[in-house]
Formats: C-alpha cells, sequence, structure tokens
C-alpha cells in the first residue's frame, strides 16, 4: 500500500482512553493518598533521546532501556522514582471534535498529583490523531489551545507538550501547536509484506512541513490492519527513523489486545539494543 493510501483510521489506542472516568480518578486519588512519596525525587535532566514506551506503567520497562513509561496522572503513582512517564491527560475525541477532559478537569489534576514538579514527568501527551477523519477542522487551534493550558500550568521547558499526527497533510497545521509532533507510519500489514517507502515518504513531508522537534512510532504490536514485525523488519525501522533528525521514540505497545511485547523476546532483544545505543539527537526535543 503506497504512503498516502493507508487509511488515516483512529490509533488503536485512542478508543480506551477518550472518555473522563470518574471511577479512575477516585481510585487513584485513595492510591495517591495511601502510596505518594511525601516528596517528589530529585529533578534529573532529561534524557536527551527519550524512548518512550506506551500503554503502561510496568517498571520493568526501564529494565529494556525504555526512559519512559505511559500513564495518566492518577496512574503516575505506580512509576517508581527514577523513572520517567509521558501524562496522558485524556485525549481527544474525533467524534464529538471535543478534548476528552475539560480544562477544569486538566487543571484538577495538575494540582491534585502535582504534574509540574514530579520529577518522573517527561511531559504531557496531548492528542493521539486528532482529526484524522478531517470532520473537525479546529482540532490544530484546540490542540494549540490546550498545549497553552498545560504550558501555563507548567512552565518548565524540559516538559513537553506532544500530540500524534497520522495524517501527512495535517503536520503543517499542527506544527506549532505543540512542542513535539509524534506520527506512526506503520509499514508492515497483516496478510502482507512491509511498505518500506511509508516511513521515509513521512520523514520528507515533515521536513516539508518546516517541523522541527518530531518523534516516531515503532511497530510493535498486532491490531486491526496491522501485524507483529519480525525482529528484522522492526530493526528496519528503526534504521529507517535512524537517518532522520528524529529526537525521540515512541514504542507501540507493551501491550494491545491481549498481545503483549513480552511474548516477542526478539523484537524486545531488538528494542533493548536500540535503547542501549540511541541516536544523539541533532536537535533535542527538550
Amino acid at each position: 500500500m503506497g504512503p498516502l493510501a493507508r487509511p488515516f483510521s483512529r490509533s488503536p489506542r485512542t478508543a480506551r482512553r477518550t472518555v473522563w472516568r470518574i471511577a479512575a480518578v477516585v481510585a487513584g486519588l485513595l492510591a495517591a493518598q495511601a502510596c505518594s512519596p511525601a516528596a517528589p525525587p530529585a529533578r534529573t535532566a532529561a534524557n536527551p533521546f527519550p524512548s518512550i514506551v506506551l500503554d503502561t506503567q510496568d517498571p520493568a520497562a526501564a529494565g529494556d532501556g525504555f526512559t519512559a513509561v505511559d500513564a495518566t496522572p492518577s496512574q503516575l503513582v505506580r512509576v517508581p522514582p527514577g523513572q520517567r512517564a509521558l501524562i496522558w491527560l485524556g485525549g481527544y475525541d474525533n467524534g464529538t471534535c471535543t478534548w476528552g477532559e475539560n480544562d477544569d478537569q486538566v487543571r484538577y489534576e495538575f494540582a491534585r498529583y502535582a504534574l509540574a514538579t514530579d520529577a518522573r514527568v517527561l511531559g504531557y501527551f496531548l492528542a493521539d490523531e486528532p482529526n484524522t477523519d478531517g470532520h473537525c477542522p479546529g482540532a490544530s487551534t484546540q490542540v494549540r489551545n490546550r498545549a497553552a493550558l498545560v504550558r501555563s500550568l507548567d512552565p518548565n521547558p524540559r516538559h513537553i507538550t506532544l500530540a500524534n499526527i497520522d495524517d501527512p497533510t495535517q503536520f503543517a497545521a499542527f506544527r506549532d501547536a505543540v512542542d513535539v509532533l509524534a506520527t506512526d507510519p506503520y509499514p508492515c500489514v497483516a496478510g502482507g509484506g512491509c511498505d518500506w517507502s511509508l516511513i521515509p515518504s513521512y520523514i520528507a513531508r515533515l521536513h516539508a512541513a518546516g517541523v522541527v522537534h518530531y518523534m516516531g512510532m515503532l511497530q510493535a504490536f498486532s491490531g486491526e490492519e496491522w501485524r507483529w514485525p519480525t525482529a528484522a523488519e522492526l530493526q528496519r525501522m528503526i534504521e529507517q527513523w535512524r537517518a532522520s533528525d528524529w529526537c525521540g521514540a515512541l514504542t507501540f505497545s507493551w501491550s494491545y489486545q491481549g498481545g503483549r511485547l513480552v511474548d516477542h523476546p526478539d523484537l524486545l532483544a531488538v528494542l533493548r539494543g536500540f535503547n542501549t545505543r540511541p541516536p544523539a539527537p541533532t536537535t533535542p526535543c527538550a
């Protein structure tokens, strides 16, 4: 399938986290009260090339070299001192063109969980594939406004704001909306091979749109039209991204639709090798 023929469907991870979950918040509050340390761990310098694994707060990810995991504010309590987390703030709902959490809810979470001063926070994942179907033309403005709100609550420039944009025609619209754009060209499809023109074409489109700070999403899952890659295929994806000036990597996913990365030791070995020899970004994310 050609790079621009790829259907711009919602990311596999979007559906599970796009609504405000009162029960999860209440549970998080109780856990935070019971388990939060008296003071956050000492702040350390951000890794110059973050490698973030999505859909987990498992501390075992650090043993595989991932520098950050994926957490909601209430899940941050599960992240041990010394580990970092990319904080998910409810996401963007393409069905209603609204945020999963309104501004007041975001303000509450920043205050309740002291996000701005917690050394475990790497940054904030604001939106995953907003306007992916083209029905929310105001999405880039909404993302820009949400990023401004987050920055007003956390002025630390080392804490990035990030949005994942899957449609290359929208790179320019979102270019200045957040600190870092991510994109997810998954080349290996179910029942077929891999389109090795896809990742280079996305990188070229990022450059053409004037995007300076971007991360690439590595395919390490099976679901919908995609399949688990082989170790050689995953290594080739990494080498294609290494040829770019990306400033960080995201891996989808630690666990998705019953499939677990730990059950694919060949892929985990490739990622572990990558994490032990990360690129030196020419333009760091933060």
